[in-house]
């Protein structure tokens, strides 16, 4: 083949490959956060991925793995809570973060907050107003406009 050819061809798979990957123009706008991890679950991982939606709220949705069931990591510990602060504000319970037999669990909710703490406490009820302080995996997370 000719050097010619080949720099055709690299100029149409260029152009095949942004027709083909045009339409993943939001992907790139998600955002993907790392928790801290408290010392009671030490072998937990918690990321936080958020990304602007149309209507102006922000898409959260928090992944956990490797997290103890809460009864057998805290005393007094029947649930995981979700909590969002806004940056001036009380923490929001959002829900419950339910961890499998695998201790994996998932999270997702929007929100109109843009700097906002993503904080999972171990709770003796689904249903509490405030955190209990046991933090058990937490983030900041600031969001582009």
């Amino acid at each position: 083949m000719k050097v010619s050819n080949l720099k055709g061809w690299g100029l149409g798979a260029t152009l095949i490959g942004t027709l083909a990957f045009g339409g993943c123009g939001s992907m790139s706008k998600e955002q993907t956060w790392t928790m801290s991890t408290a010392e009671k679950v030490p072998a937990a991982v918690g990321k936080v991925r958020v990304a602007n939606e149309k209507d102006g709220n922000t898409k959260v949705k928090v992944e956990v793995q490797h997290l103890a069931q809460a009864d057998e990591a805290f005393d007094n510990a029947s649930t995981y809570v979700v909590w969002l602060k806004p940056q001036a504000g009380e923490a929001q319970n959002v829900g419950v973060l339910n961890i499998g037999k695998d201790l994996k669990g998932e999270l997702e909710t929007k929100t109109a907050f843009k700097t906002f703490e993503v904080i999972v406490t171990a709770e003796k009820d689904a249903n509490v107003m405030t955190p209990s302080g046991r933090s058990v995996l937490d983030t900041r997370i600031v969001v582009p406009t």
